[in-house]
């Protein structure tokens, strides 16, 4: 409905609503001045009857006759008129005794022909049936002319003496009054109704221009932009400032901003995606990677336990060494003392027996050692093959140590190698400690052997001793560095069980941006959902 079909709807309601209310005022100002008139009838009544119970009192008290008093009252309510005002006064039997007009009291006077068929007195009596003072409109002509008009009339029964006293009013001045006030709340009506109405027009145009249209059609395009519908075009021919203009504004920001968002919300549901693959993909290497950490760890501490192994072994092959450096020190100077037991038995022939017993057993002590060194030189060998071996396994961490080792591997065979000579010196002084036990007169050719053989023995012992420091030193050195290895290889396993928990504490980071990733894919899925309902 348009707005000044609306505002003629609210113009025409005050119209009849200052109709109804004019008529109402209109009712209430008769019926008060009818009340007004009946209650002045009433009161000249009292009056009449106040002078009509003094006259009575009078009577009572003797001082006047019934006549007196009755004509004494007659002439002053004849003598109280004013203008059409009068009193007029009847017996029972209907006989005047007061009037204005002389020549109609004294008579008998029923009134004059009322037009439904009664006389005046009739109507008197009617009226007197509903109360003490009794009310009537009857229809005359003032003085002097022969237009009828409504006179209201009020008469009062004095019982005493049987009178019906009245008197009246015309109620002229009632319509008159009436139409005064209908005029004045009409010209009062017409100027509120030509107000509102020019308000009305005014407020039209202002309330069409601030919305640019009819209130209608902003309510459609209201509806038809909370519905998701910014394609139509907004028609508007109000002010820059008015509402369809600012909404139709409004619009074209709102279809901006949602294709914005569309394809905003489009790339971020692209992006979440490749960001779930992205997280899937990272939480499976993450699995790997924690299961070679893992594996890793237990290598390093296996390894950790072999460096262990081998640097006790270390240590007590170095304790080993020691004895057999002491031991090829210990043969070094016996075998400078055979040399100097063997020249000085030549010429102790008579002790040459038991020195060469002594020669014997000696030398048998000397091939015990022998074979000593020899097992600790194989043992050597064997431990430098397996540390070799573990440093292989040990990748770039054990280069170091597979240098070492295979040098401890070579002294190792030298040592056999010296060793195996000197059992072969050994077996040599064995069969010629035996030559000279059997052959005494052969003694000196064999002493000088003998003191030669003692001498490269004391050499080969010289070159045993200093080769055992030297082994001793680098088993020492071994020994150090397999600690070191250890120390290393512990602290490594540290390191690892601290990457593994990193790589855990990464797992779970994982799972929750891979979860985080979801909910944000399901999201901008959400939100393509909502801007997908918006038709641009």
């Amino acid at each position: 409905m348009r707005v000044s079909t609306r505002l003629a709807i609210i113009i025409f309601t005050s119209f009849f609503g200052l109709l109804l209310l004019a008529g109402f005022s209109l009712y209430s100002i008769r019926t008060s001045l009818n009340k007004e008139k009946e209650a002045f009838i009433v009161s000249q009544l009292k009056a009449a009857e106040s002078i009509l119970k003094y006259y009575q009192g009078q009577e009572k008290q003797g001082k006047l006759t019934m006549a007196e008093a009755q004509a004494r009252a007659a002439l002053t309510l004849t003598m109280m008129k004013h203008d059409d005002f009068y009193y007029f006064a009847r017996t029972k039997d209907n006989i005047l005794v007061a009037h204005t007009k002389s020549d109609r009291v004294g008579k008998v006077d029923t009134g004059s022909k009322l037009p439904d068929g009664r006389t005046t007195v009739d109507a008197y009596n009617d009226a007197l049936k509903t109360g003490i003072y009794g009310l009537t409109v009857i229809m005359t002509s003032r003085k002097g002319s022969t237009e009828e008009l409504p006179k209201l009339n009020g008469v009062y029964r004095f019982e005493p003496w049987g009178w019906v006293v009245g008197t009246g009013i015309f109620t002229d001045s009632i319509d008159r009054t009436f139409w005064n006030n209908a005029w004045v709340l009409l010209g009062i009506g017409f100027t509120v109704l030509v107000v509102v109405a020019g308000l009305a027009m005014t407020m039209s145009r202002q309330i069409i221009g601030a919305l640019g249209g009819e209130p209608a059609y902003a309510v459609q395009v209201v509806e038809a932009i909370a519905a998701g519908n910014l394609a139509d075009e907004i028609h508007s021919s109000g002010k820059p400032h008015s509402l369809l203009v600012v909404m139709r504004s409004m619009q074209i920001s709102l279809r901006a901003m949602i294709e914005q968002i569309s394809q905003s919300a489009g790339q971020l549901a692209h992006t979440a995606h490749g960001m779930t693959e992205q997280m899937e993909r990272l939480e499976q290497a993450s699995t790997v990677a924690n299961e070679s950490t893992s594996s890793a760890a237990a290598a390093i501490e296996q390894l950790s336990v072999s460096i262990d192994h081998v640097s006790a072994n270390a240590r007590e092959t170095e304790v080993d060494s020691r004895g057999v450096a002491k031991l090829a020190q210990q043969g070094r100077s016996t075998a400078h003392e055979v040399s100097t037991s063997i020249l000085s038995i030549a010429g102790e022939i008579s002790t040459a027996s038991t020195q060469v017993v002594s020669l014997a057993e000696r030398t048998r002590n000397i091939s015990g050692i022998a074979d000593t060194i020899r097992d600790i030189a194989d043992q050597t060998n064997l431990l430098a093959l397996n540390a070799a071996i573990e440093a292989a396994r040990a990748g770039e961490a054990g280069r170091g140590f597979a240098v070492v080792a295979d040098e401890v591997r070579k002294l190792a065979e030298r040592t056999a190698q010296a060793t195996s000579e000197i059992s072969s010196i050994i077996q040599t002084v064995v069969k010629e400690t035996a030559t000279v036990s059997g052959v005494m007169d052969h003694v000196n050719p064999m002493v000088e052997a003998g003191v030669a053989q003692v001498n490269r023995l004391a050499a080969s012992l010289g070159d045993i001793d200093d080769s055992m420091g030297r082994t001793l030193e680098r088993f020492r050195n071994v020994a150090e560095a397999v600690t070191e290895q250890s120390q290393a290889g512990t602290n490594l396993a540290g390191d690892v069980e601290r990457v593994v928990g990193v790589v855990e504490e990464t797992q779970s980071t994982v799972q929750f941006s891979r979860t985080a990733a979801r909910q944000l894919e399901s999201l901008a899925l959400g939100l393509q959902q909502e801007v997908a309902r918006f038709r641009i």
